[in-house]
C-alpha cells in the first residue's frame, strides 16, 4: 500500500485507512504512539500537527515518506 498525497488532509486519510486495516483503534494507535488522541484525529483529518508526529506514525506503520518537487517524473523505488 502507498499513496500520492497532495495534502495534509491525505495524509491523514491514507494514516487512518492504513491503521483501521491493521484493526487498530485511534485510541490504541494514540497509545502505542504516545499521543492524546485529540492530537491522532487532528494528524488524520490534516489538521496542524508536527511533522516529526507524522513521520512518528508513518514509521509505526511500516512507511516512510519521500517529498518531490511537484510536477517531477520521478519513479521512487526501495
Amino acid at each position: 500500500m502507498y499513496t500520492n498525497a497532495f495534502s495534509f488532509e491525505e495524509v491523514g486519510a491514507f494514516l487512518q485507512e492504513a491503521r483501521r486495516e491493521r484493526g487498530i483503534t485511534q485510541v490504541e494507535m494514540a497509545e502505542i504512539l504516545g499521543f492524546s488522541p485529540v492530537t491522532l484525529s487532528a494528524l488524520e483529518t490534516g489538521k496542524n500537527v508536527s511533522a516529526q508526529k507524522v513521520e512518528r506514525y508513518l514509521q509505526m506503520l511500516g512507511y516512510r515518506m519521500v517529498i518531490v518537487p511537484k510536477g517531477a517524473q520521478v519513479e521512487v523505488t526501495e
